[in-house]
């Protein structure tokens, strides 16, 4: 099984917690080569997004105020977004970048996405774009990634720590820590996806190098089960 599709990771900066109700305020990606695991020649993507700052209108419009302390995580300020790119704008600009690595132009050619906690925050926000400023399927879900593909790497790193008593947690700065990644610019969007990415690469390659060894094929012919 060798998919001709490529990697995009991402990551969003927001303005709150609510994935559902969150202002993006960044977004950041590279595209990885899906077989040869490295960055696509000019595969990197940044910009900054204006929210909604007035905090009655973002109300209105049903979406989460800009909270002080999300601003001072991801070290932006209210008068630097005022001069940010709209959002229909930048996602505009995404999606055509995130399409360049669509070698048939069709959904199930579509970039896996990757990123870290992605399935629970990344990903709907990624919906509420799509079903706001497109694409979609004609059932609404989003068709800029792949249909049925993801990977989450905090569920990957999990599933290769969550016995190891030195991983303090699965956060993206403890893995940093554990991993001695330097972290300086942790919370900008382009840091943690370059973060993200190596350790993506780091894993994925070492699935690859231990499932190209293990042999699955007919593993219960002998009848022995675990449940």
């Amino acid at each position: 099984m060798r998919p001709n599709r490529d990697f995009i990771v991402f990551d969003f900066e927001t303005g709150s917690r609510n994935p559902h109700k969150t202002q993006p305020t960044q977004i950041a990606a590279v595209a990885i080569h899906g077989r040869k695991l490295t960055p696509q020649p000019g595969g990197f993507f940044n910009s900054e997004i204006r929210p909604i700052l007035d905090d009655d209108k973002a109300i209105e419009m049903g979406l989460d105020p800009v909270e002080d302390e999300a601003l001072e995580i991801t070290r932006k300020t209210r008068k630097n977004l005022a001069k940010a790119p709209q959002p229909k704008q930048v996602w505009q600009k995404f999606t055509e970048f995130v399409n360049k690595y669509n070698f048939k132009k069709t959904q199930w050619f579509a970039p896996i996405p990757v990123g870290y906690n992605i399935m629970y925050f990344d990903m709907i926000i990624v919906k509420r774009m799509c079903e706001q400023y497109g694409p979609t399927n004609k059932d609404g879900s989003q068709s800029l990634f792949s249909k049925i593909n993801k990977v989450d790497v905090m569920d990957m790193a999990f599933s290769w720590l969550e016995s190891n008593p030195d991983v303090k947690s699965l956060s993206l700065d403890a893995l940093r820590e554990y991993l001695a990644m330097d972290g300086e610019n942790a919370h900008d969007a382009l840091q943690d996806v370059k973060d993200t990415a190596n350790i993506f690469i780091r894993f994925w390659k070492h699935q690859r190098k231990i499932g190209a060894k293990t042999k699955f094929e007919k593993a219960f012919a002998d009848g022995n089960v675990y449940v």
